[in-house]
């Protein structure tokens, strides 16, 4: 009697797969030999990318680490995702980091609140995680769905093109390779591993703008386009090139505006920025900010809208306050930017 031998077949290369291989040998790219953290909570868009990343590992050249914070937020269940993803992580091999977290005491004791206060203690972890791991890069689930809300909620909230362009795929060390993944994608991917994801329930309370946005702003727009999460994902990274195109030009017009530069601050040639379009114009002078205040932020559309007014009226000792005692003055066509008003002056 023959037997017949039934070798095991590969893994089908579902959408999810496809996208994610794509990823990671485009933009989302790292150099052979590099280790990457793989963020998981134990749901379903995480878990679709430990397990897509492990089958691309050996192909492409790099190696996993996987990181899992327990907030403490919702007792046993909490505790049962970690012993999820630990199980998940040992059984493909992996190391894994495991953190552990009071956030309720944590973020009272540091003035931390609600969803910005949990993402906070969670970059952290990673960034401590990623060090214990000799990890070089961190991967997030995000998919094409968070984008979707992430750009509606900053459009709610008040924003300017780079906060309409979302979420990158890359932005340093860190990587979101599932960008452009939608949720039904991860569903039918997990299926086809047959892998199971945690729930958590926190998802479904609508007291968090961002699961209102999910179950009611994106549910009504699926109305009218039921492929619109993907729809507005795919406007979000047509609008990241803009950003960066317009950061270049930007720094063009910075570049040759520049004066001169100091400890003190910027001095920009006041006829050099003049020669911009407003929208460049306005980059240029973010950037110089960023120089200038160390990258710490504050800058808002008001003083940048105050700042454009100094320039067209072009009244020589004008200044306006800017954030952490810092100001902007045009003096003998020069806008000089910084902290010392009096550096201007004496030009």
């Amino acid at each position: 009697m023959v037997r017949k031998v039934v070798r095991s077949a590969k893994p089908k290369p579902v959408a999810l797969y496809r996208e994610l291989r794509t990823a990671m040998r485009g933009v989302c790219a790292v150099p052979r030999g590099s280790r990457i953290l793989v963020a998981c909570s134990g749901g379903p868009d995480s878990l679709a990318l430990l397990i897509g990343l492990s089958e691309l590992a050996k192909p492409l050249g790099f190696t996993l680490a996987v990181a899992h914070l327990d907030h403490g937020t919702r007792g046993a269940a909490s505790r049962g995702d970690a012993r999820a993803v630990e199980r998940r992580a040992r059984a493909l091999g992996l190391p894994f980091v495991l953190g552990e977290v009071d956030a309720k005491i944590a973020m009272q004791t540091r003035k931390l609140s609600g969803e910005a206060g949990l993402r906070t203690l969670r970059l952290e972890f990673l960034r401590r995680a990623a060090l214990e791991a000799r990890a070089s890069f961190i991967a997030l689930g995000h998919t094409a769905d968070d984008q979707a809300e992430t750009v509606l909620f900053r459009l709610a909230r008040g924003t300017g093109l780079r906060g309409m362009a979302g979420m990158r795929p890359r932005r340093g060390r860190w990587l979101r390779p599932l960008l452009a993944v939608t949720r039904a994608e991860v569903v039918e991917f997990l299926r086809a591993r047959r892998a199971t994801a945690r729930t958590d329930r926190t998802n479904q309370d609508r007291r968090f703008a961002r699961n209102r946005i999910r179950h009611e702003t994106l549910a009504t727009l699926r109305r009218v386009n039921p492929q619109a999460g993907p729809a507005i994902a795919a406007a979000a990274a047509r609008l990241g090139e803009l950003a960066d195109l317009l950061n270049q030009l930007g720094r063009r017009a910075l570049r040759r505006a520049e004066e001169s530069s100091s400890e003190g601050g910027l001095t920009l040639v006041r006829s050099t920025l003049l020669r911009y379009h407003p929208i460049v114009r306005e980059s240029a002078l973010r950037q110089a900010w960023d120089r200038v205040s160390s990258g710490s932020g504050g800058l808002t559309r008001k003083h940048l809208t105050s700042v454009e007014t100094l320039l067209q009226a072009g009244i020589g000792g004008s200044r306006v306050h800017l954030p952490a005692g810092r100001v902007a003055r045009l003096d003998r066509g020069l806008l000089f930017l910084g902290g010392h008003a009096a550096k201007a002056a004496s030009r």
